[in-house]
C-alpha cells in the first residue's frame, strides 16, 4: 500500500509545507503497518466520496489530501479540519504523524 498525504491551507499556511509526503506501507515496521490498513479499512476509505463535506467555519483550517494505492484499487480523499467522522479523523492523525519530518 503506497499513501500521498498532503496538508494544505490554515489561517497560517507555509506553502513549503505543502509538499506531499509518500508513505510506504509495506516498508513501516509491523504494527505501524497493520494500524495504518485497520484504520483505511474502518474509514471505509475507498467507499468515500472524493470529497468530504466542509463543516461550516471551516474556511481557515486545514485540508487533507489523501491518495491511496492498494494493489488495482486507487482512491483519493480530501477532507477539512475539523473532521468529523471518527474514524476518518483518526486516519488523517496516524498520517500526521507518520508524515512528520521528526519521525
Amino acid at each position: 500500500m503506497r499513501v500521498v498525504f498532503r496538508v494544505s491551507g490554515g489561517f497560517a499556511a507555509l506553502p513549503g509545507l505543502a509538499a506531499p509526503r509518500i508513505i510506504d506501507v509495506d516498508r513501516l515496521e509491523p504494527d505501524q503497518r497493520a494500524a495504518v490498513e485497520r484504520l483505511v479499512q474502518d474509514a471505509h476509505f475507498f467507499d468515500l466520496p472524493r470529497r468530504l463535506p466542509a463543516p461550516q467555519g471551516s474556511a481557515d483550517c486545514q485540508s487533507y489530501e489523501i491518495a491511496i494505492e492498494d494493489g488495482t484499487r486507487q482512491h483519493t480523499v480530501v477532507v477539512s479540519d475539523p473532521v468529523e467522522q471518527p474514524a476518518v479523523q483518526a486516519l488523517v492523525a496516524q498520517l500526521r504523524k507518520l508524515s512528520s519530518p521528526r519521525r
